[in-house]
């Protein structure tokens, strides 16, 4: 089943009303309406199409970028850049402990660049 932004986007395309589509991107937004969050297999259908246009080679007979792998490498370049509550929002974590929890790693790794920086001075 199509979501619903989706279908509505189709029948104004072929109504002839293509330029619409935009108004109800704005519409969704103003209101603030989440769109549905995509299902597994639409994100393994997705993640697959982007796999396969980007002549990427997977190893181990894998036939896609899995997209957890997706969801936590945004997690940590928001966590990196120091956007830990954005990366909370992305992640749809309730604390932000959690997301300091998935990202500990990050920080320890930085904390030791900056010491090995500090000392080679």
């Amino acid at each position: 089943m199509q979501p619903t932004q989706d279908r509505l986007s189709k029948a104004l395309e072929q109504r002839g009303d293509a330029s619409k589509t935009d108004i109800l991107d704005d519409l969704l937004r103003d209101y603030e309406i989440a769109p549905p969050s995509i299902s597994k297999e639409g994100a393994r259908r997705v993640m697959k199409r982007l796999t396969d246009e980007a002549n990427i080679e997977l190893e181990d007979g894998h036939k896609y970028l899995k997209p957890h792998g997706a969801r936590r490498g945004l997690g940590a370049e928001l966590y990196a850049l120091g956007e830990s509550e954005k990366a909370q929002q992305v992640l749809r974590h309730k604390s932000i402990e959690t997301t300091h929890e998935a990202y500990s790693d990050l920080k320890t790794k930085d904390l030791a660049q900056s010491i090995d920086e500090i000392r080679n001075e």
